[in-house]
């Protein structure tokens, strides 16, 4: 099942990449933000649990399929 296990391989670089702007987030090396009316508001915070969760996600995915890749 040559296309799955592209699937699952693409989990597993979207996870890192995930995982790796997270960590940017976390050490302030990259903000988030987003335009209301009012002005900028940053969101790093909630898009930081929003990337956590998503990683959760993937995590589930690769873990039910251990042997792709």
């Amino acid at each position: 099942m040559m296309a799955f296990d592209d699937l699952v391989a693409w989990c597993k670089e979207e996870r890192q990449q995930m995982q790796k702007q997270v960590e940017w987030m976390k050490s302030g090396k990259a903000k988030f933000s987003t335009l209301s009316p009012t002005g900028w508001v940053d969101t790093t915070l909630s898009d930081i649990a929003l990337h956590e969760q998503k990683i959760a996600e993937l995590d589930a995915l690769i873990a039910r399929h251990p042997e792709a890749n």
